[in-house]
């Protein structure tokens, strides 16, 4: 017989309280502006994400939290009129963000080193995006660059990978496996 605990997810609670606010709202107990609710919802959702990452030293609650919480935020001041986001801010700052939720993970950890190259690529690719999207840089000086080089981007990771699988094996030497037999207690 399994002793385990019933572990409960979040999602078909979450179903629940929205759907009770739904109600709520067309029986005219309420009423809330749905889009910023949702989205400042997604955005502490990521934070949260993130800072469990940070706590429980996850890179990968650290990276999806980020991009979360940049996704809910942007979208966020979008539903707020705060901001107008185009197609091309929404891909440039999904980038960002996710440049920045891989940086994260690297800082949590100096080992994961090789996350940088993925991170900066994503930050570059972001920023050129932005920049052509808001008009700083002209469309035809960033799109040639990035169909030319991001190739580069590919090597250049892969090369970061197995480096980091040289290095972080030793160079291909392997500690002695640890004896399974248990040391006798001294009396």
């Amino acid at each position: 017989m399994s002793t385990h605990g019933v572990r409960m997810s979040w999602f078909p609670i979450a179903l629940i309280i929205v759907g009770l606010a739904l109600l709520a709202q067309r029986f005219h107990a309420f009423w809330a502006p749905w889009p910023a609710v949702f989205w400042l919802l997604v955005a502490v959702w990521g934070g949260i994400k993130l800072y469990n990452g940070i706590v429980w030293r996850s890179r990968g609650r650290i990276v999806w939290g980020t991009i979360w919480l940049v996704a809910g935020c942007l979208f966020l001041l979008h539903a707020e009129e705060a901001v107008f986001l185009s197609p091309g801010i929404v891909v440039g700052g999904l980038f960002i963000a996710c440049g920045a939720g891989l940086l994260a993970a690297f800082a949590r950890s100096l080992h994961d080193w090789y996350l940088v190259v993925p991170a900066l690529c994503c930050l570059l690719l972001g920023g050129g995006i932005l920049a052509t999207e808001t008009g700083w840089l002209p469309e035809q000086a960033v799109v040639p660059v990035v169909n030319t080089w991001w190739p580069a981007g590919l090597i250049l990771f892969g090369a970061a990978l197995l480096l980091h699988a040289a290095v972080g094996s030793g160079g291909g030497v392997s500690a002695p496996p640890a004896s399974s037999s248990p040391s006798p207690h001294p009396r």
